[in-house]
């Protein structure tokens, strides 16, 4: 099942509940939006906070289980109910993470949001900026999708955080469109850490972007 039939069900329970949070789509769903070709396996939907998280388990009651499941959130396959819509792990490092997971028209919609990033890098001063951080919001890039207006994170983010977890694949993907559309040098600048921009600038694979 394509991720658009999910996006398009989360949008109108959204527009129909007259909730108003801060949320923007991360992840390949995000790329894909912006003309990049790769094949999403979830919809990702990050919050600015545990509130707007909240929200948005609320809009998506509808798709959450009516009895929560006997499976932890440990486990794979835990699913969102109504009991039990998020749930909040955090890890050795200290990363903390709240979390809510549905099957929408078939599809794995999640929605996270990152209240303890360990000391994962995200600054517009030579560190880059990540995808999951907070200096996103500033960012975001408005775009239509079947008669709505969403929120995604720009592709010049995403480069930088897809480098990052050696997703060289979905790298590539995304400087050709940058090869094709072309791109915003300011923000790619600021979104590059300089680890980064030098594997760009080293590799084989004739991107011709100048950084």
């Amino acid at each position: 099942m394509s991720y658009s039939e999910a996006l398009t069900a989360v949008c109108e329970r959204y527009a129909k509940s007259g909730a108003d949070c801060k949320w923007i789509i991360v992840g390949s769903v995000a790329s894909v939006l912006q003309g990049a070709e790769m094949t999403p396996g979830d919809l990702d939907l990050y919050a600015q906070n545990a509130g707007d998280a909240a929200v948005i388990a609320s809009v998506l009651e509808p798709f959450s289980l009516k009895v929560k499941p006997l499976l932890s959130w440990e486990q794979p396959g835990w699913l969102s109910s109504i009991e039990e819509p998020l749930f909040t792990q955090s890890f050795a490092s200290g990363f903390t993470w709240t979390k809510g997971k549905w099957i929408i028209e078939d599809f794995d919609v999640e929605v996270v949001h990152i209240s303890d990033s360990a000391g994962i890098p995200d600054s517009e001063d030579g560190e880059g900026i990540w995808e999951g951080g907070q200096a996103i919001w500033s960012y975001a890039k408005l775009l239509p999708f079947a008669g709505y207006t969403v929120p995604v994170v720009p592709l010049e983010i995403q480069l930088e955080s897809n480098i990052r977890r050696n997703r060289m694949d979905r790298a590539e993907a995304i400087l050709r469109v940058f090869k094709d559309q072309g791109y915003n040098e300011t923000l790619l600048q600021k979104a590059l850490s300089d680890k980064s921009r030098k594997i760009i600038e080293d590799s084989e694979n004739g991107w011709n972007i100048t950084l």
